[in-house]
């Protein structure tokens, strides 16, 4: 049931991915056991690739001019230390528009945040209506996931406003409301010390 719930988080990894349309997604586990997924075998930090795992999937097209990453502009700013056991998946306490709470896994290897539409629609965003697709590539075919527009996404102080989220129902419960990616966490210095579980983000 892990190996599966892993191979689910993996295939949603590879939304709206920025590099070339047939590059290979690996799997890689860290030291502390902790599983990566990242696009193409370069990706991988040079200490872990010979145990990187490929695992057949493949990414969808980039997105066009009209796709999430060219809606909306984004702002980040304060800074923020996020606790967590040695060992354990990172779970980061989020708010979505400056009220609702969720609670997200931070995955260094998700190009896109991911957030339930039940967490989004507590938060006030809209679902219903036109919004912008990312397709899910598989071994067993290919899905679609709605982009929406959220106002802020914050972690304790650190904020990054308007920015476009997958609204989507991660297929296990281990990851809480979804995941919190690169898109959020590239706009700060991201620190994590494996060793003492903090994590720390300050403004770039």
């Amino acid at each position: 049931m892990r190996r599966t719930a892993l191979f689910l988080v993996a295939v949603l990894l590879v939304l709206w991915q920025s590099g070339r349309a047939d590059a290979q997604i690996y799997r890689w586990v860290d030291d502390n056991g902790v599983p990566h997924f990242t696009d193409g075998i370069d990706s991988v930090p040079d200490r872990y690739r010979a145990r990187a795992v490929p695992l057949g999937l493949k990414n969808a097209p980039a997105p066009g001019p009209g796709g999430p990453s060219a809606t909306g502009a984004k702002s980040a700013s304060g800074e923020a230390t996020v606790r967590f056991v040695p060992g354990k998946r990172i779970m980061v306490d989020v708010k979505i528009n400056g009220n609702a709470e969720a609670q997200l896994m931070l995955d260094t290897g998700a190009d896109r945040t991911l957030i339930s539409p039940r967490a989004l629609q507590a938060a006030g965003v809209r679902i219903a209506g036109p919004t912008t697709t990312g397709q899910i590539v598989g071994a067993t075919g290919s899905e679609q996931v709605q982009f929406v527009l959220v106002d802020s996404l914050e972690v304790g102080e650190a904020r990054v406003g308007r920015m476009p989220v997958g609204a989507y129902n991660l297929p296990t419960t281990e990851v809480g409301d979804g995941l919190l990616g690169r898109d959020f966490l590239d706009q700060f210095n991201v620190n994590i010390d494996a060793a003492k579980g903090v994590v720390t983000l300050s403004p770039k």
